[in-house]
């Protein structure tokens, strides 16, 4: 089976193509983690050139399916073949998933879903739902952390100067303390991460980490990291929307 992947600034489509078996779950899955990981949790999977789907297959899309619920995400199933829809119908999945038999209709659900979902302004004065790609400069770290890795954070706040994220290194084995020696002072950090309600690329900006603290909330820490030449529309764009989130801190009810 072959995945074609087609992203856009709120959503992905994959498009499945030959025999969906066990053997490419796992490819499947990993695709899903990717986008997620990314912040991309609203999903629709083009099957209509999958000529066969087995149980185990099934599994990973209601797998897939819950891991986007859980993200406050969706996913659509769209233009099913003939043996995927009788299958998928026959053990009752479409009223779990829904189906639709043209991929301009999936994208028409998927984007009602966004946007219903979507967070007024007004309510969205922190950042802590953004995620945060975390890269490592040097190979002593990367090794640390078991070769070259993505590490995932989540934005706590930013401004046009700094970021602060939160990080829990349990899944790769590192608890609060080890984490100090990873993000030591001064050391060097990639970071991707998207504000999209300053603009729906994503910024790419190399930073130093200038302080660790621990966050109480198991082995979770908070990393404060410095941008280093950051450009002045980048910086002023995020330094006014620090100014602007703390402006509506000051105008919400229970503020």
């Amino acid at each position: 089976m072959k995945i074609d992947k087609t992203q856009f600034d709120d959503y992905a489509i994959l498009t499945l193509k030959g025999e969906f078996d066990t053997f490419y779950c796992p490819s499947l899955m990993a695709e899903v983690d990717e986008l997620i990981d990314r912040g991309v949790n609203h999903l629709i999977l083009n099957m209509r050139l999958v000529k066969f789907i087995n149980s185990t297959a099934l599994g990973a899309i209601i797998k897939t399916y819950k891991r986007c619920r859980a993200e406050q995400g969706a996913l659509i199933i769209a233009q099913p073949s003939a043996f995927v829809r009788d299958v998928i119908t026959k053990l009752g999945i479409d009223s779990l998933i829904d189906l639709h038999k043209e991929e301009s209709a999936a994208t028409d659900a998927i984007l009602a879903h966004i946007e219903s979902h979507r967070q007024e302004p007004a309510t969205a004065a922190t950042v802590d739902s953004e995620k945060v790609l975390v890269r490592f400069t040097d190979d002593t770290r990367n090794q640390m952390i078991g070769g070259a890795h993505v590490l995932v954070g989540k934005i706590a706040n930013v401004d046009g100067e700094k970021m602060q994220f939160l990080w829990n290194g349990t899944k790769e084995g590192f608890n609060a303390d080890q984490a100090k020696a990873l993000f030591f002072s001064g050391g060097e950090v990639q970071l991707k991460f998207q504000v999209k309600m300053i603009k729906k690329s994503f910024f790419e900006l190399t930073a130093e980490a200038a302080g660790v603290e621990p966050t109480g909330d198991d082995d979770t820490v908070r990393i404060t990291a410095h941008f280093k030449n950051i450009g002045d529309a980048d910086s002023d764009a995020l330094g006014q929307f620090a100014d602007d989130m703390a402006f509506l801190k000051t105008q919400l009810p229970g503020k």
